[in-house]
């Protein structure tokens, strides 16, 4: 899932938890292995491949936020917790993503057969399963807006760049093996992309195609791409009516995970 959703669950566990007081640098480690991908040399493989820890060190007990992230994922990607590292690609992956994207592939192998840049099908499952990922943001957009998701992530982004980066630098070492340099540059990007505003412009279906074409080098300029992608991304939005399925079901997994928020 994309960063607003991963934002919101998170909001949603420590609700269902009764738990109101805590600094907002914790929804900036929940997100942490998306946000570090913005830097150039980073890759989601590097950031979601790792071992999920069921206790993290009293040195850094906000990494277990990163943890509670990949969670996530692992139910949206394969239906399950999974505390090893999945190495191979399974485009009949029984995650949440991927079981909603399903009927999305034939239909984004006509569309790249017809602009003459035909995919594999793998290519094609993957694509489909991301869809899904950008669309879910906007099937929840209702829990997002009432709930203040955006401006939440908005002021926890400054809070942790403007505040003591020492404890954030060091987690993000521990964890990754990444140097201060690359993590003050993730952050002071995070910044400058991650504004109100900009996040607001990408919460329309036209905001996600655009997204969608950056990642995959589309020309949305010319009509022809423009309506193919935009009728899957509409396609892929009939298919989330029940998004709550989702949600209900990520707050039992993780709760009988044992997943619990450290005391920070």
């Amino acid at each position: 899932m994309l960063m607003l959703t991963h934002t919101y669950i998170l909001q949603n566990i420590l609700s269902i938890a009764g738990i109101s007081n805590y600094n907002l640098d914790i929804f900036v480690y929940n997100i942490v292995p998306d946000l570090l991908t913005i830097h150039p040399d980073i890759s989601s493989r590097q950031t979601h491949q790792i071992k999920r820890l069921q206790e993290t060190p009293p040195l850094y007990p906000k990494a277990a936020y990163i943890m509670f992230h990949l969670l996530v994922d692992d139910l949206s990607h394969f239906g399950k917790i999974c505390p090893g590292i999945h190495d191979e690609f399974n485009p009949d992956s029984h995650g949440y993503s991927y079981i909603k994207g399903k009927p999305l592939i034939n239909s984004l192998l006509d569309f790249q057969k017809k602009v003459n840049k035909e995919i594999s099908y793998n290519e094609a499952a993957y694509r489909s399963h991301l869809i899904v990922e950008m669309i879910y943001d906007l099937a929840i957009i209702d829990h997002i807006n009432k709930n203040h998701t955006i401006e939440l992530l908005r002021d926890a982004i400054c809070t942790t760049t403007d505040g003591d980066m020492e404890e954030f630098t060091a987690t993000i070492n521990w964890l990754y093996s990444l140097g201060k340099t690359e993590i003050r540059e993730v952050m002071q990007r995070a910044q400058s992309y991650l504004t109100e505003d900009k996040i607001k412009k990408t919460m329309t279906i036209e905001g996600r195609i655009r997204l969608y074409a950056f990642k995959f080098g589309l020309p949305i300029d010319e009509q022809l791409y423009l309506a193919g992608i935009k009728n899957i991304f509409l396609q892929a939005r009939e298919l989330l009516d029940d998004n709550e399925i989702f949600l209900r079901e990520t707050a039992e997994a993780v709760k009988k995970y044992g997943w619990l928020p450290p005391i920070t």
